[in-house]
């Protein structure tokens, strides 16, 4: 840790494009907040989402409670982890759709874990997997004004048009 997932886009149909300011906000020379301010972008100025980083400070863990196949590759169409009781997933961060990225024995996939929300413990009697904890991450987006200007801003809550099926 801290583990980078580089050019990510974390929620469904979330897209790098241009992006309309839904409020004034900082950009920074580097991905810290006590970094030195570039520009700063007014409410309602269109900016270009260029790419971003989502970092894992602290990876979420569930734990499997029956037996089941998941896990997607990220570049496959077919689970292929063949999951037993007792069995951890370390979860990175949310992808969208309900899916999340995860590690097992050095690998990363992709699948629905669960609630984002640690379960209650003891776990309902019809759950598979168990999250414990969630991940603990920011995502770090970079923009370009179009003065040509380039930066990087945590404040992604702050921008529309992100979501491209919206």
């Amino acid at each position: 840790m801290p583990y980078l997932d580089w050019n990510a886009c974390p929620f469904e149909c979330c897209t790098y494009r241009d992006w309309i300011a839904s409020a004034p906000l900082k950009v920074y020379e580097t991905r810290s907040v006590k970094g030195k301010v570039v520009f700063e972008v007014k409410q309602g100025e269109s900016v270009r989402g260029v790419t971003g980083v989502v970092i894992t400070h602290h990876y979420g863990v569930s734990k499997v409670l029956k037996p089941i196949t998941l896990g997607y590759p990220l570049k496959g169409d077919k689970p292929v982890l063949s999951l037993q009781p007792g069995e951890l997933l370390y979860t990175l961060h949310y992808l969208g759709e309900g899916v999340d990225l995860f590690w097992y024995k050095g690998n990363l996939y992709s699948d629905q874990i669960s609630e984002r929300d640690p379960d209650t413990d003891p776990p309902p009697p019809d759950l598979n997997v168990q999250v414990i904890s969630v991940p603990q991450n920011n995502w770090w987006v970079k923009i370009q004004n179009r003065n040509g200007k380039t930066g990087w801003s945590r404040e992604t809550e702050k921008f529309d048009k992100m979501d491209a099926c919206a």
